[in-house]
């Protein structure tokens, strides 16, 4: 078996990304602590006892590892993956008010560090950015108006920025007298973590009592999508291109309703 270094590195030159390598490693990890080599019998048994342990979707993930572990050993073996549940709903979305609220209380303190926060925050929610795609913001990029952006799947897409984020992102750069680099950083040469950003997130939240459920980057990048679908005159295939989907059908889960106002809309019409 190839050790867990060589894999990263496979994975790496495969482009994927970082949390998806972490992903897949998680898996072969899990694989060694029951089977020290790797054979058929083994993967097949590994993955039987994996719907006892695990949910859906990270049994899907794991079998997804495997399969690209199999690979990078020569294998010919490809384990088939599970068919998960179709989502008709979109859940912890943070809702505008509460999103509202965020900026505001922030916008209150005067710190310039709370402004570049406050600042990136806004950024995913008023572009749809993955946070993978907002820490990699630079000054010349609000000068330009868009981003040429390295994003998922080992590609680079370009990403529009509205003229009203520009014009304050151009007003946070003069007041710091900032002329280049990444914007959203420990420096202009490092950009925050992935990680880092979702916990500064978690800490506003829970300090302006914002649901836990709700305060991570990528609430903020479906809020975007709901807020553009609910817009007079919404494009879906504009969105799509908006978000950097491969696929419209995964843009379309921006056009159905979470399960509260399904079931709402459910006790209005079941009267009899």
């Amino acid at each position: 078996m190839k050790n867990l270094k060589s894999f990263k590195t496979y994975l790496k030159k495969k482009g994927l990304s970082p949390n998806t390598i972490s992903t897949y490693v998680q898996a072969v990890i899990d694989y060694q602590k029951t089977y020290s080599t790797l054979t058929e019998k083994n993967v097949l048994a590994w993955k039987e006892s994996l719907n006892s342990r695990y949910k859906p979707a990270s049994m899907a993930a794991r079998i997804k590892g495997m399969n690209a572990y199999l690979e990078c050993n020569g294998m010919t073996l490809r384990l088939t993956g599970v068919k998960l549940p179709r989502i008709h709903h979109l859940e912890n979305v943070i809702s505008m008010s509460d999103y509202h609220k965020l900026i505001r209380k922030m916008s209150e303190n005067t710190s310039l560090l709370t402004r570049k926060w406050m600042l990136l925050f806004k950024t995913i929610a008023m572009t749809g950015m993955r946070v993978s795609e907002a820490r990699q913001i630079r000054v010349e990029h609000v000068e330009a108006g868009k981003a040429q952006i390295y994003a998922k799947g080992g590609i680079y897409r370009i990403i529009l920025l509205p003229k009203r984020l520009c014009k304050e992102l151009q007003k946070y750069l003069s007041d710091i007298n900032q002329e280049e680099g990444y914007i959203f950083g420990k420096t202009t040469e490092e950009p925050y973590a992935i990680g880092t950003i979702e916990a500064k997130l978690h800490y506003y939240g829970k300090k302006f009592k914002i649901p836990k459920e709700v305060c991570h980057p990528h609430s903020l990048r479906h809020l975007f999508g709901k807020g553009f679908m609910a817009s007079k005159g919404a494009d879906i295939t504009v969105l799509a291109d908006l978000l950097g989907h491969a696929s419209i059908e995964t843009t379309r889960i921006y056009t159905r309703r979470s399960m509260d106002e399904q079931r709402d809309a459910l006790d209005k019409i079941v009267t009899w």
